[in-house]
């Protein structure tokens, strides 16, 4: 019995930090708006598609393109705190530069400002910076 709780006990905590993990991540992702700093599809360095682009990550998953202030594109975005990715969806009736972004991104590091990821089906690489 004292065994069954224990391991009840260490499950409860892994289930509570993992959330701390998720919480952290959300309020790092969802304050403020978000600049692609580097974007490489292969070895091309696309980044200037981006110019002018900011990104609005929300707390219900949704995620906005904005460039010079007007709206261009939405989408989705999940995390996987156990395996270190990020996966943006935009939608069909988005332009192309954000369609570049529909992807399950790992993580390949990670600062409450900034973020590099590696594309896990291909081997383009994303930076992004927090602007505000």
């Amino acid at each position: 019995m004292a065994f069954a709780c224990i391991v009840m006990l260490l499950f409860s905590c892994k289930k509570a930090i993992e959330q701390q993990q998720r919480n952290i991540i959300i309020d790092a992702m969802t304050s403020g708006t978000w600049l692609v700093q580097q974007y490489k599809e292969n070895t091309t360095d696309v980044t200037g598609e981006f110019l002018g682009y900011e990104f609005k990550f929300n707390k219900d998953y949704t995620v906005d393109g904005i460039k010079n202030s007007l709206p261009r594109g939405s989408g989705t975005w999940t995390t996987d705190i156990s395996n270190y990715t990020i996966s943006a969806t935009f939608r069909t009736d988005a332009n192309d530069t954000l369609k570049r972004l529909t992807d399950t991104w790992k993580i390949t590091d990670s600062y409450l400002d900034s973020v590099a990821a590696k594309s896990t089906t291909s081997n383009n690489i994303l930076h992004l910076v927090k602007t505000k």
